[in-house]
């Protein structure tokens, strides 16, 4: 287990954090960011990546760029999408192996024998 290490962050940093969480919350959102992960995209690179509606598709970007998630670089008629924060690479590699220690464990209490990594 990790030491604990005491966090110096106020209430109102914490309500921001929330609210960066709660956007992360939508699968539609972390679909979009999966499929950025491979390298930047127009909506309709994105479209055809997710199976997303054309409309679903812009207005979850819309949201990400608002918090500064993704960046659009204007390329003549079209947008390109890209991931603007490295971090995002980090937290969802944590996450989804979180994830899979989870579903691991589940098979094992369920197999009785221990799970191969």
């Amino acid at each position: 287990m990790q030491p604990k290490t005491k966090l110096f962050i106020s209430d109102a940093q914490l309500d921001e954090v929330a609210k960066l969480f709660s956007i992360l919350a939508e699968a539609s959102r972390l679909r979009l960011l999966k499929a950025l992960m491979a390298g930047p995209m127009t909506v309709t690179e994105l479209v055809e990546a997710t199976g997303m509606k054309q409309g679903n598709v812009s207005k979850h970007l819309g949201v990400l760029h608002g918090v500064r998630f993704v960046a659009r670089e204007k390329a003549g008629n079209f947008a390109r999408y890209s991931i603007a924060d490295p971090r995002l690479h980090t937290l969802c590699q944590l996450m989804c192996e979180r994830v899979e220690e989870d579903a691991r464990a589940t098979l094992e209490k369920l197999s009785g024998a221990p799970q191969r990594r």
